[in-house]
């Protein structure tokens, strides 16, 4: 894991400088970049292992570089890692729709930047040619989200979200509260067509929220309860996925 180094990316030289040295004592090559445009460039470069960016930039900003990275194919499935001092949410639903596996609000503790930065190591490791050509490709879309979470004595009870990407796959899906990885979920989904309900399960969490309130969420796809519903979501997919198309 430690064999690429961690690209840090962040014009504030007192913010650089704390999470290289975080990064250093923790034994990762650490490159860094001061602005979007030679991050980009090193990134290309160097390749690095995971990206740290900040999402406050003079220039070109945090989410025109997220969203230049991930167009081009060499490092587009680099694991990038948002950060910023801002209180703005939509700073970090921003940062997922453009692709960003990780947010963290600063300030943080080492601890957690140093465990999101192993967790998006991991990631980039197990990521191989094979599986990036199976993965079901994922489009940026905000639909309302409701989980229905079992409980042990027999209820039910509803958790209202949105999602910040979407596959015929799975889901990311951003709620007011954790729910643990592998929790079995019935999902409705508030398409623009009208509502469809599917089945799904935790597969991942983020512990860190975004802004106190919202945890994100990997879900993946189970199932159907009507094949019409796979027919309406298989639909919205071919529509948002034809704007990305036409403008790549």
């Amino acid at each position: 894991m430690r064999n690429r180094p961690i690209l840090v990316i962040d014009d504030d030289p007192h913010s650089l400088e704390l999470v290289s040295a975080i990064l250093g004592e923790a034994d990762f090559e650490v490159l860094s970049a001061a602005d979007g445009a030679s991050g980009i460039e090193l990134a290309r470069t160097a390749r690095p292992a995971v990206i740290i960016l900040d999402m406050m930039m003079p220039g070109i900003d945090g989410i025109n570089t997220l969203q230049t990275l991930k167009r081009d194919p060499v490092v587009k499935d680099i694991p990038v890692i948002a950060i910023t001092a801002s209180s703005d949410l939509t700073y970090a639903e921003k940062a997922f729709r453009a692709g960003a596996l990780f947010f963290l609000p600063k300030p943080f503790r080492a601890a957690s930047l140093l465990r999101v930065v192993e967790l998006a190591a991991e990631r980039a490791e197990k990521d191989t040619p094979m599986q990036r050509r199976r993965r079901h490709p994922r489009h940026p879309a905000e639909i309302p989200v409701w989980c229905f979470v079992r409980g042990d004595a027999g209820t039910t009870r509803g958790v209202v979200g949105h999602t910040g990407n979407v596959s015929l796959g799975g889901l990311s899906v951003l709620l007011p509260e954790m729910l643990a990885a592998g929790t079995p979920l019935r999902l409705g989904l508030g398409l623009p067509q009208g509502p469809i309900t599917a089945r799904g399960t935790v597969v991942w969490h983020d512990p860190q929220t975004i802004g106190g309130e919202r945890f994100h969420h990997g879900l993946r796809l189970l199932g159907f309860a009507e094949d019409e519903g796979l027919s309406q979501y298989r639909h919205y997919l071919r529509q948002i996925a034809a704007p990305s198309a036409q403008s790549g």
